[in-house]
């Protein structure tokens, strides 16, 4: 047996270590306090109790600590009544708490001298500051999810916080079939952290950008953190976590459903567009939703069920595309999806939940502007997700709380290029299989697949796999002053993927005043050459693995979280043997190892006081390292057998409409070219790297993780009932950037009149005349080999900065609504003067400190109000 960190045996052991030992749940929430007597006094010894339906063990009870101090953690969010017990005591009871997911709810308890069955009934208003932890966290409720208009997509809801903001916007669900990307706070979308009920479930693509397309009915909260973060999540982007639904005690289900006509959208195609060429622009079609579910008690008390289903579809004009038949080109879409929840109340300390996420998705014309609808676009007949984790939670004690899981996320693409239709005839067997791009440079373009003998030969799959697996534990020691937490996250997955393209070569057509009428592709420019094999490769994680510790104290009205993060990131390419193709011999790429192999701390530290002791404002300050994720995306740079394609000049010398050419290789696998413009060769092989389909054209460098040093100051404060206001400034410094240069062109000397590499002329800017200095590369170094090192350069030549000064603010107007917004301004500062080392023209723009980036500005405000009778309104309203 072996044991280094990565075997299973290993994750199996810590896993049951955990479990028998300690484990701090992941707590939705938390209500906190102190309860003293009537002159002011502490009381210990005190039984507080949270009752709900939201529990399926219905109450939860804790003891208050020798200060008077209770903390009850793991509560699930919804309504509670709390009540306070003390023999020689009236009883104190608490109604109308409304829990939100991810909050500590401080209640305070004043208890008079009194007989125990005298109990005395407090219905205020639900506190709405934290004044224990400094995360910066917004909660959507089932009410608002279901009513604020949003394509209902983990990213559509997203975008109505403060301070998240999207790759491209989703503007009523126009984005719901195709993933826009959230960020914050400067960090990319792979830095984002998507739970369910505590539980990774973030994607392998991408380094994790790519998500799941989750079904917003399988949640009762919705929980988005952007600041703060504890070291129980890596990552200091988004983190999102979603409270599951479980059923209950008694059955009940639902069924909406939404249409939303594309007649119903703008339209902003004008003269101006017409005139340039643009007959149709980009649009929705329609959109439609339906979504059902059910749940509750296989036997009440015990085991529960929650069963949904979901079925949408957004089709959306392709602008400037149009069928044989004369009408818009549609890009047609759906996704189904069913969900089934399991919830088991195993004895009173023992609970165990469970979930599968079927997602199925098909796309019909996957295609660009101008392109020819019945030829050009890619069906997707995937992705398949499936999403899936199975949970156990101990309580111990009133003191001590156990929990561990398991989740994963895997994904299964194959698209397809649609059938070719015999649009070019008379070309030879072995052409069949290419394809034509015709890039008319007068407005309209073209893409065209020649005729295929065959389907299998024609429409040559592209095929993803990526699979990641995550087991949890954690563990916790709550009293009332002080919270002891630590826990292990463990990952792995592998990513294997596989690309054809039609006869390893794209022809390439362009005009400046359009084809020739009647004639298709009739000016030959250049060609793309593709490594394309037919076998699978793949990259490995082979572990993501942490543990963390961190702990809080409560002193008076000053609470101290600190933590401490240990990672450990390993990932590997792994080998393979690639068949040989038109340009590329038979080649047997062996394993790379330690792409990365990364040992790394992450503290976090916050504070926040209680500035006048009345729960209602408080100060708060957070100084926190986060390490950039990383999943198999290095990992895959440096796979020599990941799909490279170069751009070379092509002369069709015979007129025949084939691009002709070959290379050969000896023993050795060194290339030779045929001669260009000779017969038989009408490609210039010139620019093909040396190196090109032999060995990756990037060289690791062995360099450290990227991480980022995150301060935030904020001031919460509760302004009036239900409604609390906040001011942020949040700054950010990344260090470890990498650069990447290409070895045979670096030149570091300041001259640049010197460099050997590039020789210098003058363009003119057309509005200004201003003389502008470009530089092209030399002659002889234009088919040089490229052998790019990705490296880290920690000198001012290097940076990325962020800042952010935000107001918020969020208001429960009644029971069942909330409306929230604010606005943002943020800036971020790229430096990136390292990489124009292999490439001059890049000096001018590398630093974005002298190139007056200004702040940006967003305005968010949604909410719904609930109206007498059972009515409902709603309204999303942002500006970026």
């Amino acid at each position: 047996m072996k044991s280094r960190l990565g075997r299973p045996v290993v994750v199996t052991a810590l896993l049951v270590l955990v479990l028998l030992v300690s484990a701090e749940a992941w707590a939705q929430s938390a209500i906190v306090g102190v309860v003293k007597d009537s002159s002011g006094a502490v009381l210990p010894g005190v039984t507080v109790e949270a009752a709900s339906d939201a529990l399926i063990e219905k109450v939860r009870a804790v003891v208050t600590d020798g200060n008077g101090l209770y903390r009850i953690t793991d509560l699930r969010p919804g309504d509670y009544v709390v009540n306070f017990s003390l023999p020689g005591f009236q009883s104190l009871r608490r109604d109308g708490v409304q829990l939100p997911s991810e909050f500590t709810m401080t209640l305070n308890g004043d208890m008079r001298v009194g007989s125990l069955e005298e109990t005395i009934t407090v219905s205020g208003d639900t506190p709405v500051v934290d004044v224990t932890t400094a995360v910066h966290t917004q909660v959507l409720n089932r009410d608002a999810m279901d009513a604020i208009p949003t394509g209902r997509t983990i990213q559509g809801l997203g975008q109505l916080i403060v301070g998240v903001s999207l790759s491209l916007p989703d503007t009523g669900g126009a984005r719901a079939m195709q993933q826009t990307y959230m960020s914050a706070h400067g960090m990319t979308a792979a830095n984002n952290t998507v739970m369910v009920d505590g539980l990774i479930v973030n994607g392998l693509q991408a380094d994790g950008a790519v998500q799941s397309y989750f079904n917003d009915a399988m949640n009762q909260e919705v929980s988005y953190q952007t600041s703060g973060i504890s070291a129980e999540t890596s990552s200091g982007g988004v983190r999102l976590n979603m409270i599951p639904r479980e059923g209950g005690n008694n059955f009940s289900g639902s069924f909406s459903s939404a249409y939303r006509p594309g007649a119903w959208q703008a339209d902003n195609l004008t003269d101006r567009h017409v005139a340039s060429g643009l007959r149709s622009g980009n649009a929705t079609d329609r959109i439609v939703d339906f979504t059902a579910t059910q749940g509750g008690p296989i036997r009440k008390e015990k085991l529960w069920f929650f069963l949904t289903g979901r079925y949408i579809s957004v089709n959306n004009f392709i602008p400037n595309t149009f069928t044989d038949a004369g009408d818009k080109g549609i890009d047609d879409q759906f996704i189904k999806s069913g969900l089934l929840r399991l919830t088991w109340q195993i004895s009173p300390k023992l609970k165990f939940g469970a979930y599968h996420d079927e997602v199925d998705k098909f796309r019909g014309h996957d295609m660009q502007s101008g392109w020819d609808f019945e030829t050009a676009a890619t069906q997707w007949f995937s992705p398949a997700y499936h999403t899936n984790q199975a949970k156990l939670s101990y309580t111990a004690s009133s003191r001590l709380l156990l929990e561990g899981g398991f989740s994963s996320n895997l994904e299964y693409y194959t698209n397809s290029p649609q059938n070719g239709l015999e649009k070019v005839r008379g070309t030879p067997e072995w052409f069949n299989n290419t394809s034509k791009y015709e890039f008319d440079l007068g407005g309209a373009t073209r893409y065209m697949i020649a005729t295929c003998a065959t389907v299998t030969t024609c429409t040559p799959p592209t095929v993803q796999n990526p699979a990641r697996y995550n087991w949890q534990g954690s563990a916790s020691y709550v009293t009332g002053s002080h919270n002891i937490k630590t826990g292990f996250q463990y990952q792995t997955g592998q990513f294997t993927h596989g690309q054809q393209t039609h006869g390893d070569l794209q022809q390439i057509y362009r005009s400046n005043s359009g084809p020739t009428p009647g004639v298709a592709f009739s000016n030959p420019s250049n060609v793309i050459v593709l490594n394309t094999a037919g076998q699978l490769y793949g990259e490995r994680l082979n572990y993501d693995a942490a543990i963390f510790g961190q702990d809080s104290w409560t002193m008076n009205r000053l609470t101290v979280n600190a933590g401490l993060r240990w990672e450990a990131l390993n990932a590997s390419v792994m080998e393979g043997t690639q068949p040989a193709n038109r340009w590329v011999p038979e080649v047997f790429y062996p394993e790379i190892k330690n792409v990365p192999n990364w040992r790394n701390f992450a503290p976090r530290f916050s504070m926040v006081y209680d500035l006048f002791g009345t729960s209602k404002t408080a100060l708060k300050y957070s100084l926190n390292r986060y390490n950039q994720a990383r999943t198999t995306g290095i990992a895959e740079n440096y796979n020599a057998q990941r799909l490279v394609r170069t751009q070379l000049t092509w002369n069709d010398a015979n007129g025949d409409d084939v691009a002709q050419g070959f290379v050969s290789y000896d023993a050795a696998n060194k290339r030779t070219n045929c001669v260009f413009n000779t017969p038989g060769c009408e490609i210039n092989f010139a620019a093909l790297p040396a190196n090109f389909g032999l060995a990756a054209q990037n060289t690791y460098g062995g360099f450290p993780r990227i991480y980022n040093v995150e301060q935030a100051v904020e001031v919460q404060h509760e302004l009036r009932s239900n409604l609390s206001v906040t001011g942020s400034w949040f700054h950010g410094a990344f260090s470890n950037l990498t650069s990447t240069v290409n070895q045979n062109l670096k030149y570091e000397g300041s001259d640049q009149s010197q460099n050997p590499f590039y020789q210098t002329s003058s363009v003119f800017n057309p509005l200004t005349g201003e003389a502008i200095v470009a530089y092209g590369r030399r002659a002889a170094f234009a088919s040089v080999a490229t052998t790019n090192v990705d490296f880290v350069d920690n000198t001012d030549n290097r940076g990325l900065f962020y800042d952010s000064y935000n107001f918020e603010f969020r208001l429960r107007p009644v029971a069942g609504s909330q409306v929230f917004g604010g606005f943002a301004i943020e800036r971020q500062q790229t430096v990136d003067c390292t990489t124009a080392q292999d490439d001059p023209n890049q000096y001018r723009f590398c630093d974005d400190r002298v190139n007056n980036i200004p702040f940006r500005k967003q305005f968010k405000i949604a909410g719904n109000y609930m109206l007498k009778g059972g009515i409902q309104v709603s309204a999303s309203f942002q500006t970026n």
